[in-house]
């Protein structure tokens, strides 16, 4: 990781402990840690870990791991500079340019990117109010958009034709190249390159910070398919990990800890305008495993409201689902009325609107009452068997013992069945898979290192003073390659820089950096537990002496064809071990 006077000096100011407790309000103390459940994967059981002595956070279930710097990049999606500065201003100190700071070549692409997408916001916004953008005009105004809130969100309009933006871009020295890995062009048959938007009313899609890294578009052509189009994955843009109102829905989300999800852009707007400022939405009514995700960083109390017709409805149990699977609590809502929340908020207010989230229903209360919603006859007893089958299969997916009893409840009360027989074929209903708590983490690499040499690097990365103890040591004592290759890099480390041997190792061998950040922040067992704890030196000598009876074992398998030389290294060394072993 790059370091300057100015970066430690970040670092110094600041607690790691504090800065993730801003995105993670469920940091807990746990012994000398923190621990939550990981804000950057599905899991149930907390495995996200703080070590505030060595400012560093690890997560045992994806790996993800590294210092405040690498968590405010990983958790906003920023460079590294973008980060630091992002960290001085809360630590108060005065970071200055850029430039002035080491950018590697991803770094400046990524920069270059984000320069290229605001700049792109900026051209549609300005041809939203040209002579060309009169339709996407009048089509904003038809849905009671007010200037204020289209300056808010950056409305803008993409020119019919096929090639106004890119012009532009070179004109400003952006290559095609650079072009087209934002998405903003699109390389056609014959190597022809020509705008992706075009004749579209345009939404920029905003990260958690503000930065622009995508674009929806919305066709005002009866006849033009698709009806909306949205930016391709880039290295800003992942649309599985972005919800769309999120920057502008920040405060008030943080401020009272709810959230409403909606389904489209149109329907965040119209919300924002009526003053429901807590209102994002999937980009498409599929909602994510890394949506839930991000959704509980911020919010305690969650509402789902899809469009008021089947796909909508569909969307938002399957949504309701995920929610569960994260162990977040969610309800459900429907305006009942077929229409859009926005067209809702235009015709009966804020106020009634807010009565109808008010109104939000268990997703089992939800889903039992669109079960008899508009039926003129009793259910017959394969009806209610069926469909209590159905729905005993979300119940057994739901991990909060409490809610699964209440909903066996409602499943017997509703339907006017024994409580008993439902939760006896609750028994039979499939269970939820084992392992799915961290779908989405990447597979973990097992290194396998001997017990008492994995303890001696976590002492050794815990305690730097340790290494006087172990200055007896050389890599080769170490059995395994990679205990060698981490406790040579920390003894060449220079003394002030060995409280912070972690960051450092892991910026040094960044293939290993899950594992030595796991290293830093786990508990020490194993076998050199009680002897480290009380005798450092006495753990240093422990690794020199299975050190020389390796050696030792290896000689005595070629005794016979042992030089003279060898054969004294082999004298000597069975006296050191016969001493050794009064020693310790």
């Amino acid at each position: 990781m790059t370091s300057s006077p100015i970066i430690e000096l970040i670092r110094e100011k600041l607690d790691i402990v504090e800065i993730v407790r801003e995105y993670v309000p469920s940091l807990k103390k746990a012994g000398r840690n923190y621990k939550a459940n990981c804000p950057f994967h599905n899991e149930k059981t907390p495995s996200f870990t703080v070590n505030p002595d060595k400012q560093i956070f690890h997560c045992f279930g994806c790996s993800t791991g590294g210092d405040v710097f690498k968590f405010v990049m990983d958790i906003e999606g920023l460079t590294f500079p973008e980060a630091a500065r992002k960290l001085a201003g809360k630590a108060g100190v005065e970071f200055g340019e850029e430039r002035a700071h080491v950018l590697t070549p991803e770094d400046r692409e990524r920069l270059e990117l984000k320069k290229m997408m605001t700049f792109a916001a900026a051209f549609y916004h300005k041809a939203l109010f040209s002579p060309a953008g009169e339709k996407a005009k009048l089509y904003l105004g038809e849905r009671r958009l007010s200037k204020a809130t289209v300056e808010k969100f950056e409305l803008g309009w993409a020119p019919a034709g096929g090639s106004a933006l890119m012009d532009e871009l070179k004109a400003k020295g952006w290559s095609s190249d650079l072009a087209l890995k934002g998405g903003l062009i699109t390389e056609r048959e014959g190597g022809r390159v020509a705008d992706t938007f075009r004749g579209r009313v345009m939404f920029p899609i905003r990260n958690q910070s503000g930065d622009t890294i995508a674009f929806g578009g919305r066709v005002l052509d009866p006849e033009g398919i698709p009806k909306y189009l949205n930016s391709p994955e880039t290295v800003l843009f992942s649309k599985r990990r972005t919800l769309y109102g999120l920057h502008e829905a920040l405060p008030q989300i943080r401020k009272t800890g709810r959230l409403l999800l909606l389904e489209g852009y149109m329907d965040v707007i119209g919300a924002h305008q009526h003053g429901v400022d807590w209102a994002v939405a999937p980009l498409g009514t599929n909602l994510t495993v890394e949506h839930s995700a991000l959704i509980k960083r911020y919010a305690k109390d969650t509402v789902v409201m899809f469009d008021d017709d089947r796909a909508g409805i569909q969307a938002s149990v399957r949504a309701a689902e995920i929610f569960m699977e994260a162990g977040l609590y969610v309800r459900l809502a429907n305006l009942g009325t077929g229409q859009d929340p926005d067209e809702y908020l235009n015709q009966y207010g804020r106020e009634e609107f807010e009565k109808q989230l008010t109104g939000a229903l268990d997703p089992m209360d939800f889903r039992v009452g669109l079960f008899f919603k508009n039926r003129q006859t009793p259910p017959t007893a394969q009806e209610k068997a069926k469909a209590i089958a159905i729905l005993l299969e979300t119940v057994a997916k739901q991990g909060d013992e409490i809610l699964k009893s209440e909903w066996v409840k409602t499943l017997a009360s509703r339907f006017g069945v024994d409580e008993a027989s439902v939760l006896k074929q609750l028994r039979k209903a499939p269970h939820q898979p084992q392992g799915r708590e961290h779908r989405g983490a990447p597979a973990r690499t097992t290194v396998e290192i001997p017990s008492i040499e994995r303890g001696f690097i976590q002492l050794l990365l815990r305690d730097p003073a340790l290494a006087e103890q172990a200055a007896g040591l050389v890599p080769e004592d170490f059995s395994s390659p990679v205990a060698r290759k981490f406790f040579l890099a920390f003894m060449e480390l220079p003394a002030g820089d060995r409280p912070r041997a972690a960051t450092a190792l892991a910026a040094r061998f960044p293939e290993d950096s899950a594992l030595i950040m796991e290293l830093a922040v786990a508990d020490i067992g194993g076998e050199i537990a009680a002897a480290a704890a009380q005798n450092a030196a006495g753990a240093a000598r422990m690794l020199k002496k299975f050190s020389l009876q390796r050696r030792w074992t290896e000689m005595k398998t070629r005794m016979g064809s042992l030089t003279g030389a060898e054969l004294e290294e082999f004298r000597k060394l069975s006296a050191e071990l016969k001493s050794s072993a009064k020693d310790i």
